[in-house]
């Protein structure tokens, strides 16, 4: 079958390709790797342009070829690499023998790679270094060019759209999971691929959480500030049964989506007229904590200091209560990359000693959890550029007030 026209726009271009593969290749050759194995679907995505599965070999200076399992109909057609059915196991570790040689050295991903896979080709190529190559694939990944910068605005385009009309979906006496599913259906019809890709081994989110008042801080088994039930204790993230209340707040994250690149944006509403005086102060000391942040958002700057520059601030200036999640909710980060998958390079945290570059792209979340009120606060989508940063969001910043 030929691929259809649909699907013709979202094609990786084949120049985007070549520049990723041509620059991996040639920190391949400066540390005497050949060839890399790459089996992760997220991986295969960013280097061959294809989800399909299978084995992509990329040799430090040869053509590297895509040994597609399924589809290699698809994987043909959506990919401008050399692409081969698979020969299976015995033949692919020939494949890898001729084209290493003398050198002995293969590349994998350990973050992600099963330790079966690891045991097999260890034992196959037992004379062999097998090395870990994750944070050069990582850090190639973080620095977007501007063809990916291009989709993941469309992405934060679909937020701010869908947060203008965000108050036609919020209201008192309904579910958090009723009012999740209104807010997913306006983001499915808007193009959002329907999944959430995280690096993080077993992370499962759903690809928007709304929580209200207490259910905000409620503990949770993911690295992020903000709680949530869940709707039941085998799917424990985000939204539950608890109904919308006069009073309280309601935290909307969503996580948009545009030809597999996403966007991280936070807005927060307010079923009443006013907030209390300690609530308006910490959503306050949020806002005044991003544009700290955004002050540092320059090339160059490293992303552990920028951490421990504005966490000492925050600390003087009296943090107010829940800021950066509520009891073993609280994180020590303030922002992490985004791209391909949710939690890239770079992030705003200890002992993260990368230096922000051009190109890269972050969300920034600052966010506080009272109890009685639930959570306050906002999150954006940046790119780092020459000269600072340029925010993808336009979304009005300001707390929307529901009757």
């Amino acid at each position: 079958m030929q691929i259809t026209k649909r699907h013709q726009e979202f094609l990786v271009p084949e120049s985007e390709i070549m520049y990723r593969v041509r620059h991996f290749q040639s920190e391949l050759q400066q540390l005497s790797i050949n060839p890399v194995w790459i089996e992760y679907p997220v991986d295969l995505t960013y280097f061959t342009g294809s989800s399909q599965s299978g084995v992509l070999l990329i040799p430090s200076e040869q053509e590297p070829v895509f040994y597609a399992k399924k589809s290699l109909n698809r994987a043909e057609q959506e990919s401008p690499l050399t692409v081969k059915p698979y020969p299976g196991r015995k033949a692919i570790l020939k494949k890898v023998k001729e084209i290493s040689k003398n050198s002995r050295t293969i590349g994998l991903s350990m973050d992600i790679t099963p330790a079966s896979r690891y045991i097999w080709l260890k034992e196959n190529l037992a004379s062999y270094d097998i090395r870990d190559i994750s944070m050069m694939i990582r850090l190639r990944r973080a620095v977007k060019s501007n063809w990916e910068i291009s989709q993941i605005q469309e992405a934060a385009h679909q937020a701010d759209t869908i947060f203008q009309e965000a108050g036609q979906y919020i209201h008192p006496g309904q579910t958090e999971l009723e009012t999740s599913a209104l807010f997913e259906q306006r983001m499915r019809s808007s193009g959002h691929c329907g999944v959430m890709r995280t690096r993080g081994f077993g992370s499962e989110l759903p690809i928007i959480t709304v929580v209200s008042g207490n259910t905000a801080l409620y503990p949770m088994n993911f690295d992020g500030p903000s709680g949530g039930e869940g709707p039941y204790p085998s799917a424990p993230t985000g939204g539950g049964w608890k109904k919308l209340e006069k009073g309280k707040s309601v935290l909307v994250d969503m996580v948009t989506s545009y030809n597999g690149y996403y966007s991280d944006q936070t807005r927060t509403f307010f079923l009443g007229k006013k907030l209390s005086q300690p609530a308006q102060r910490a959503y306050d000391f949020c806002r005044e904590t991003l544009k700290k942040l955004e002050k540092n958002l320059k090339p160059g700057n490293d992303c552990s200091e920028i951490y421990e520059k504005i966490h000492k601030w925050a600390v003087d200036k009296g943090v107010p209560e829940g800021f950066m999640g509520f009891g073993e909710n609280r994180v020590k980060f303030f922002g992490h990359g985004v791209g391909i998958e949710l939690d890239e390079f770079p992030i705003l945290a200890k002992k993260i000693d990368i230096p922000l570059q051009t190109g890269m792209v972050i969300a920034i979340e600052p966010k506080a959890y009272l109890k009685g009120i639930g959570a306050l606060g906002l999150e954006n989508t940046y790119v780092i550029t020459d000269s600072g940063y340029q925010c993808l969001n336009k979304a009005d910043q300001d707390i929307k007030f529901l009757s």
